[in-house]
């Protein structure tokens, strides 16, 4: 018997179950240019692109103009190359003897919450500073954080946001828990400062009540990971301190291209089997790649044994 894809009906269980409040990153990989990715094929995408060839021109009276097309529209191709799966057999007498706790549905479920989404933070936080880097545009800081230069290397991303004309809403400050609890203190000690000496104010002043903070732990965010099985940590990369980003300027496709299931056969020993594949990928639309911006620092030596 044909093994079912059940590809469409999972991808949507996913998004529905699995991503509320287990990934770290799930608004990036919601990201709202999502709905503009056309499939072009399994695993190659395009992004449609306006441009507007001229501006205003001064008006001459009694002057017939002639009219012509004033804007050209275009499509950015993209290829999709994350392609992973992950399959696994299971004994019908695990299934018996566990009273349905190690079913299929649960298992999966299980490597979805311990190695996919960890995987899918890491992906997504590391790709998007490998893009910004390979953007070659500036933003990339490398600043020790401190209570006294926090809100500083804040302020300087919100200008520098200002300057490159992006929207105030829908920025997002991703930063670590250790990062977490040194903005606070950082802001404690500007709202002390302003009530002490209001008009003695040293830095440009931002609310973070502008911005989304989302706290991420810290193994989930660095700039480069080992995703050979699963997702490791690699001695050379840089620890993420934290980001802003306007959600949007990225594109998360991820696109299920079979999931199956079949039944205990012959062929597989006796045992159910449950396979599963797909592409995603994390890029950064090429006008959009200002709307990001990182503070990385060399990670700390892990302890020798």
């Amino acid at each position: 018997m044909a093994t079912v894809n059940y590809a469409e009906a999972y991808q949507q269980a996913i998004q529905q179950a699995f991503y509320d409040g287990h990934l770290f990153s799930v608004d990036l990989w919601n990201s709202p240019s999502n709905s503009v990715i056309k499939f072009d094929g399994a695993k190659h995408i395009k992004v449609p692109r306006l441009t507007i060839d001229e501006g205003r021109r001064d008006r001459a009276r009694r002057t017939i103009t002639q009219p012509n097309a004033n804007y050209s529209n275009d499509w950015d191709p993209y290829e999709l190359k994350n392609e992973r799966y992950w399959s696994t057999l299971v004994d019908p007498s695990d299934v018996d003897e566990s009273n349905m706790v190690i079913s299929i549905a649960n298992i999966t479920k299980q490597f979805n919450l311990d190695e996919k989404m960890p995987e899918m933070d890491r992906q997504m936080f590391s790709k998007l500073y490998q893009e910004k880097a390979a953007a070659a545009d500036g933003g990339l800081h490398t600043d020790t954080l401190d209570e006294k230069n926090i809100l500083t290397a804040f302020d300087e991303m919100m200008v520098n946001f200002d300057e490159a004309r992006i929207p105030q809403q829908n920025r997002v400050l991703y930063l670590t828990p250790k990062n977490n609890a040194i903005l606070k203190r950082a802001e404690a000690m500007n709202r002390e400062l302003n009530l002490k000496d209001p008009n003695n104010v040293q830095r440009t002043v931002y609310s973070l009540d502008d911005v989304t903070i989302v706290v991420v732990p810290s193994d989930l965010m660095q700039t480069a990971f080992d995703f050979t099985v699963g997702s490791k940590a690699v001695d050379e990369a840089k620890q993420i301190e934290m980001f802003l980003i306007y959600n949007g300027v990225q594109i998360a496709p991820q696109k299920y291209s079979f999931v199956g299931f079949d039944a205990p056969s012959a062929a597989n020993s006796g045992n159910y089997l449950y396979y599963e594949q797909s592409y995603d990928d994390v890029l950064l639309l090429k006008t959009k790649t200002k709307g990001i911006e990182f503070v990385t620092s060399d990670k700390a030596a892990s302890p020798k044994a």
